[in-house]
Parts: structure tokens; sequence; C-alpha cells
């Protein structure tokens, strides 16, 4: 009896190691990061508008980065939509969307923080399920 509850035990302990999510997203609040992306994200800011994609990313630590959207990213008449965040053998990949709504409902911006674990070569990023590319990056 004891040897069915311990293989019971292994067999849920393996498959609950390789369900794990590598990649975990939240939307988060400016405010409660640390100085060096508040700068980061000022210095976006204050560049000129209108000219890129308004995707930034901050790479605070080895397997911690900061995604940031700011207007540029949206089109007219759009608003912050979903994300979503895929993985496979080497790579991450980000997918945004906009999403349509009245002015009042939109934002200013939004700002993610992504944790993962283990090694990746690429950071790829979509909107609207075309590749695209990140308008800047920080460390």
């Amino acid at each position: 009896m004891k040897r069915i509850l311990l293989l019971i035990l292994m067999v849920c302990c393996i498959l609950t190691g390789c369900g794990e999510n590598k990649v975990t997203i939240s939307e988060i609040n400016l405010e409660n990061t640390n100085d060096n992306v508040k700068n980061f994200i000022e210095i976006v800011d204050y560049d000129e508008k209108g000219t890129g994609t308004g995707i930034y990313i901050y790479n605070d630590s080895k397997n911690k980065r900061f995604l940031y959207l700011n207007q540029d990213f949206l089109d007219d008449g759009k608003g912050f939509g979903d994300i979503d965040i895929k993985t496979d053998e080497n790579s991450i990949n980000i997918y945004l969307n906009d999403s349509s709504i009245s002015e009042e409902e939109a934002g200013t911006y939004k700002f993610y923080k992504l944790n993962f674990k283990g090694d990746y070569e690429y950071l790829k990023v979509f909107k609207n399920g075309e590749e695209t590319h990140f308008e800047g990056m920080g460390v």
C-alpha cells in the first residue's frame, strides 16, 4: 500500500513539474517598480511621439523583464487589448492586440512584468498577429 501511495505521489510530482508555466506575465502599476525602470520610462516618454511601434522592453535581470506600451502602440479609435505569451524551445513570443473602444475608455499606457525560467535565445513581439519590433530596449 505504501509503495502504491509513493508511486502515485511521484507521478503527481512529475506531472506538476512538467506542467509548470515557464513564463508569467502580470500587469503592474508603474509606481511599484525600481528607479531604473522609472527612469527608462521617463526617457521613452520624453522622446518624440508618433514615430514608432510604442512597444518597449526593459531587462531588469536575467529572468525578469518589463514591457511598456504607450499611445504610439494604438491606432486611431483603438485601445489596449489582450496580451498572451507562448514559448517554444528557444523563444518567447509576446502577442499583443488592440481593441475598438471609445476615447473615454482609452488608457494612456500599459505596463507588464514578465518572469521566466530557463534560457531563451529569442524574444519576439506580435501586434494583432503580425510580427513587429520593440521600439526601444533598456537595461
